[in-house]
């Protein structure tokens, strides 16, 4: 996201291969522009944290871009989402019976979180719609949903699918540069 780390916001390890790839090999990662919130029970927010439990409701941009995180009746939920402003962003507020520092709400594609915030009482979330995605080669062992930073993973690549474009492929070079068309 843009301004992610000037807004606390942290991405997660949304997609990963199970083993390691090999010389002269390949894997190919799918999925749909389904978009959701998420909450995941995180602690206190930082880099390398795999979240304990979580969960999510389907959202869309244009006609229900906003929810409330809140705990009722002893269960993390979502209120129903509606249409909210700015309607090119996602909305999500913090209800007043959270406890700070023991979950992180935010928004996720296909069915996998992508990106997260602290959440704190009565406090609001906006989460910018514009996708950039990351490609990344490590040797450290992680998982889906972890969190990282910018200074955890090395071997990365940004990048954005042109208009009409559906297929890309990212090539990791024997000179650890990506290269991606």
């Amino acid at each position: 996201m843009s301004n992610q780390s000037d807004n606390d916001i942290y991405s997660l390890v949304w997609m990963i291969s199970p083993y390691k790839i090999g010389l002269q090999s390949f894997i190919t990662f799918t999925w749909s522009l389904n978009d959701s919130f998420w909450w995941l029970n995180t602690g206190k927010l930082q880099a390398d944290v795999i979240p304990k439990s979580g969960g999510s409701v389907s959202a869309s941009l244009t006609s229900n871009n906003s929810t409330t995180f809140n705990i009722e009746n002893n269960t993390p939920q979502f209120s129903t989402p509606v249409s909210g402003t700015p309607s090119d962003a996602f909305l999500i507020m913090g209800g007043n019976n959270i406890p700070n520092f023991t979950f992180s709400t935010g928004i996720g594609m296909s069915n996998f979180a992508t990106c997260i915030k602290q959440t704190y009482v009565n406090t609001s979330q906006e989460f910018d719609s514009n996708t950039t995605y990351w490609v990344a080669a490590t040797t450290s062992q992680k998982q889906v949903s972890e969190t990282l930073s910018l200074t955890n993973i090395s071997n990365t690549e940004t990048f954005s699918f042109p208009l009409n474009t559906y297929n890309l492929t990212a090539t990791l070079g024997e000179d650890n540069i990506w290269s991606i068309k």
